[in-house]
């Protein structure tokens, strides 16, 4: 055998190592979502795969994962076809997925959660605790996390947790690594480190990795090829260094991305600073992490609330939305004194408040999009004992449309994509006819189309609705973008603002929120 014919031969092998989608076909109750994709992902490689919402991308993941059945076509592992059941078979089989939304176990400690399902045990049967947490601490260590694996997960930031779910994944003998949405929680340097780690898992220990992201620098800077979904199929499937940005853009954005972008541009262009009224007043709170914050906010603009992790802004609205109520300080509301103790007490002074996490405390799953619009509204259709929801779904339908819903409505809300969950969820807050709307990430893990439609529906509130908007963002491009005034939080406290957005740049907003 020639030495040309032993590398062709050494090559046909080497190119049957890798984990492939052919032809995958995916519908849900009828409708086509996946309509013949097929992706190849090979030992040591990174592919980006990106996609306006709806395009199918977390579907082809979870048919990937072994979360769900293609309707048609097959997989492939190393050249052999192989059907999941569920994600363990996947697993064992070295398909490990991290998905956007948070998984772990908040009640468990961290070595309890990597250990859930494969716990190891001694010669007595008993849990050989003392060997877990000892390999828990070595992973853990390896990832670059100063995390106790024996303190409970939830008691970390979301940010952490994320990197958690990351680093537990890895711990299972993982060959191919399958990411939605990683970085959507984190910031600064925790994205540069983790794209780092991404790397190094690739090239040192052979991981083929498939990452999900709607944010191009970060892809660019990380993946070796790009996969771009459009409407159910694959439009682009090229080396990064070939793939030409604008064209990932639009298939990213898809159709609507113009006229997006055109609304949001016309809607920012007309900010305002100082003339509304004072609507809600904030004054020297406390609770939790929160030390002394004070803010004024008012009606037909919006105060954009920055920081890094664990700085508090989340804690910031809960406080003001009565879900962790402050221990000290005041809140006044057009005005007049207010001191939640429940979310039912906010809603009475028409203040609705939105979730970071869809998953943990927002969507119902199994219901649908009208259903989950109307529930905190379910007094409002109720007569005689009797759920008038033919009036419901007519209400929460117009605010769904307004909103530009793309999905069936009346589907399980589980099965729009990630963006049009998050639009449900909007249209919840909305249903709840609030003057003052408390925003925590309202553009989390959607895609940039989704982002400027978003960001315009957020204007017009506070334009032609002469709403009081309170936003929460990790993003100092978007905060810039949608605010007219910016406050600065780190470590529970105030760090500076409010003050109109034309006052700082991008690089100063992330100095002030670092120093």
């Amino acid at each position: 055998m020639t030495e040309n014919s032993i590398e062709a031969q050494k090559n046909d092998m080497d190119s049957k190592k890798c984990y492939q989608a052919i032809s995958i076909e995916k519908d849900y109750v009828g409708v086509p979502v996946l309509k013949g994709v097929s992706l190849t992902i090979h030992p040591g490689e990174i592919v980006g795969l990106v996609g306006h919402n709806g395009a199918g991308k977390s579907t082809l993941l979870r048919v990937l994962s072994g979360a769900h059945r293609q309707s048609g076509g097959s997989l492939r592992l190393d050249g052999a076809e192989v059907s999941f059941s569920d994600p363990s078979e996947a697993i064992e089989q070295g398909i490990s997925t991290v998905y956007q939304e948070l998984s772990l176990m908040p009640n468990l400690t961290v070595a309890q959660n990597m250990w859930l399902g494969r716990e190891e045990r001694n010669h007595g049967r008993l849990l050989d605790k003392k060997n877990m947490i000892t390999k828990a601490k070595k992973v853990i260590g390896d990832f670059g996390l100063d995390v106790d694996v024996e303190k409970q997960v939830g008691s970390y930031s979301v940010a952490t947790r994320q990197l958690l779910e990351i680093a537990i994944a890895c711990s299972k003998n993982t060959r191919y690594l399958l990411l939605d949405e990683p970085t959507t929680s984190l910031e600064g340097d925790q994205v540069t480190s983790l794209m780092d780690y991404l790397k190094q898992l690739a090239t040192t220990k052979n991981i083929g990795i498939l990452i999900v992201n709607h944010k191009l620098d970060e892809l660019y800077q990380v993946a070796d090829r790009i996969v771009a979904l459009m409407n159910g199929q694959v439009v682009i499937d090229a080396p990064t260094a070939t793939v030409d940005r604008n064209a990932v853009v639009t298939a990213i954005a898809g159709v609507d991305y113009a006229k997006a972008s055109e609304g949001a541009e016309n809607a920012t262009s007309e900010k305002k600073h100082s003339d509304g009224k004072t609507t809600l007043r904030v004054k020297h709170i406390n609770g939790g992490i929160l030390q002394d914050i004070s803010f004024t906010a008012k009606s037909g603009q919006i105060l954009g609330i920055y920081g890094l992790g664990g700085a508090g802004k989340s804690e910031t609205l809960r406080a003001i939305a009565g879900i962790a109520p402050a221990k000290g300080g005041e809140i006044e509301v057009d005005g007049k004194p207010f001191a939640p103790k429940v979310p039912k007490d906010a809603m009475k002074r028409g203040i609705a408040f939105l979730t970071e996490e869809r998953k943990k405390d927002g969507i119902v799953p199994l219901m649908s999009s009208y259903q989950n619009a109307g529930l905190p509204e379910l007094k409002r259709y109720s007569k005689s004992g009797f759920l008038n929801k033919s009036k419901m779904r007519q209400d929460t339908g117009t605010i769904l449309k307004q909103l530009g819903l793309k999905g069936a409505p009346e589907n399980p809300v589980e099965s729009l994509s990630g963006g049009n969950q998050q639009k449900v969820l909007l249209a919840r807050a909305l249903a709840q006819r609030p003057h003052i709307l408390l925003l925590d990430e309202p553009s989390k893990g959607v895609d940039i189309g989704a982002k400027e439609e978003i960001h315009v529906i957020l204007r017009s509130l506070a334009q032609q609705n002469d709403m009081t908007i309170v936003m929460v963002s990790s993003e100092e491009e978007e905060i810039l973008d949608i605010s007219d005034e910016v406050l600065v939080l780190g470590e529970g406290k105030v760090l500076a603002g409010p003050f109109p957005v034309g006052q700082v740049s991008q690089s100063q907003l992330r100095k002030l929120a670092w120093s």
